[in-house]
Parts: C-alpha cells; sequence; structure tokens
C-alpha cells in the first residue's frame, strides 16, 4: 500500500479541522450557531468522506480488480463529488455573508426571531434559551465572520483539489 501524503488526504484533514473548530467554538467557547451556520456544514461531512475515498483509491486501499477504465470513473467521481460539494458550501458562505453585511436580505435561516418570543422574570432563563442567533451581529476573528473564513475554505479546498486534478489527470481522466 502506497500511504503517502496526497492532496485528499490534505482535504480530508484540513475539512475534519474546519468542524472541530466549528464544534469547538459552539460547545466550549459556547456560541450558538444559526441554521445558515449548521447548514454550511453538511458539504464539510461530504468533503470528509469523499476526499477519504479519493485518497483509499489512489492509495490502493481499497483493492478494484476491474478494469482501468472503471477505476479512472471512480477517480473521476469522487473529484466531481469532492469539487460540487466546496461549491455548494461557497454558495452557502456567500449568501450567509450577504446577510450578515446586509448585502441582501435572508430568505430563512438566519433571522431575529426576539419578535415571537415574551420574555417574563419567571421563566427568563428558559426564554432565553429559545432566542436564536442573530446574523446582523455575527462572531468574528480578526474582523472576519466566520462565513467570511468558509469563503476563504471551500475555496482553498476546490483550489487544491483542481491543482491535484490538473498534475495527475493523464491518471484520471
Amino acid at each position: 500500500m502506497n500511504f503517502r501524503i496526497s492532496i485528499p488526504l490534505i482535504i480530508a484533514v484540513y475539512a475534519a479541522c474546519v468542524m472541530l473548530s466549528a464544534y469547538f467554538i459552539e460547545y466550549v467557547l459556547g456560541y450558538k450557531p444559526c441554521e445558515l451556520c449548521i447548514i454550511q456544514r453538511y458539504p464539510y461531512y461530504f468533503i470528509i468522506l469523499s476526499s477519504i475515498a479519493l485518497f483509499a483509491l489512489k492509495s490502493r486501499i481499497i483493492p478494484i480488480n476491474h478494469s482501468h477504465f472503471l477505476l479512472k470513473r471512480a477517480y473521476a467521481g469522487a473529484y466531481v463529488a469532492i469539487l460540487l460539494a466546496s461549491m455548494t458550501g461557497f454558495s452557502l458562505a456567500t449568501y450567509h455573508f450577504g446577510i450578515e453585511n446586509n448585502y441582501w436580505q435572508n430568505f430563512s435561516g438566519c433571522s431575529d426571531r426576539l419578535s415571537s418570543i415574551e420574555l417574563n422574570a419567571t421563566n427568563l432563563l428558559e426564554d432565553i434559551n429559545k432566542i436564536e442567533p442573530n446574523c446582523s451581529d455575527p462572531l468574528k476573528f480578526f474582523g472576519l465572520s466566520l462565513s467570511g473564513y468558509n469563503i476563504i475554505s471551500n475555496t482553498l479546498i476546490a483550489g487544491l483539489l483542481i491543482f491535484d486534478l490538473i498534475n495527475n489527470k493523464k491518471n484520471y481522466i
């Protein structure tokens, strides 16, 4: 088996680190994510699984005894799956970033829902837990919101994948 470091493995580890940092911010630091923040995680799950599958194909961990043609199609399918997931993540992050910066109105998922909650002194703690995050004041690190970092992250993943595909296209397609 060939276990050398490859770009699909780097992408899988990077995407896993992104997910771990999101969970760290949510559960350790205590910042509650909005619905769009949670939806933006789904492409990363797919990227992690597809990158691991591509790494396994490239390093022959998954033995395929079929023709060379089928192996090339499996490579191409894994590349397409990762790229589509990255583009979906980029689109969701761009949409979320636009809402945070008032470039456009949201359609769902990220809003201020205080209007439907009646706060009273007897159930104050329970009522505070019902308040969902508002995207008009996002958590920022070094002046950029997490959706902004997500845009950069998905661009980096797509760029690495395209770089790997260009350098190895004769072997895979």
